[in-house]
């Protein structure tokens, strides 16, 4: 995890430490090309950092690859933490 993924996690944390909050708010936080905000929370669910709500159609509300909604998972807090 670098310094973009826990920019990321922050942004998330601090819209909501516990529940899910839209990819949109936190990717008006990190200010990064929507499609890129999305690969980085694709590889950060793998990591098991986030979890992610998807949608079948992209909207104004979802980013290109579909991700609506994102929350942090546990491993995420306690890389907030050190």
């Amino acid at each position: 995890m670098d310094n973009l993924d826990s920019k990321i996690i922050e942004a998330i944390n601090t819209l909501s430490p516990t529940s899910f909050v839209s990819a949109i708010d936190v990717n008006d936080k990190v200010k990064m090309v929507k499609e890129d905000l999305g690969d980085r929370l694709m590889v950060l669910k793998k990591s098991g950092h986030v979890d992610i709500i998807t949608r079948e159609f992209i909207s104004s509300m979802t980013l290109p690859n579909f991700i609506a909604k994102v929350r942090i998972k546990e491993p995420g807090l306690n890389a907030l933490k050190k």
